[in-house]
């Protein structure tokens, strides 16, 4: 049985990693797409919420949801609303350490 997510306190920052990261019109914005959970995610992010040099897409550790975790996200995805879950399995390909 599934249990109810564990809200954290304290959101914990990570990175996640992503496959593709590109510039879109106005310059302030950048298009990524990352996967997690069998998934594959699109949004379009302010470049503040970017590291371009590595790839990867700033969110927050909300919640442990068994062994997975709940990740927040700085905006919303084309799908997906603006949380994902990433699966324990996936946790060191997917989140990067906060830097």
């Amino acid at each position: 049985m599934v249990q109810a997510p564990a809200w954290r306190v304290e959101p914990e920052p990570v990175w996640i990693s992503c496959q593709e990261v590109k510039t879109v019109e106005p310059d302030r914005e950048l298009l990524v797409q990352f996967m997690a959970s069998g998934k594959s995610y699109v949004a379009i992010v302010p470049k503040r919420f970017v590291n371009q040099a590595d790839k990867s897409l700033q969110g927050f550790i909300i919640a442990d949801c068994d062994d997975d975790l709940l990740v927040q996200l700085p905006v919303e995805t084309f799908t997906s609303g603006s949380r994902i879950l990433v699966r324990d399995t996936e946790r060191d390909a997917v989140l990067l350490p906060h830097r």
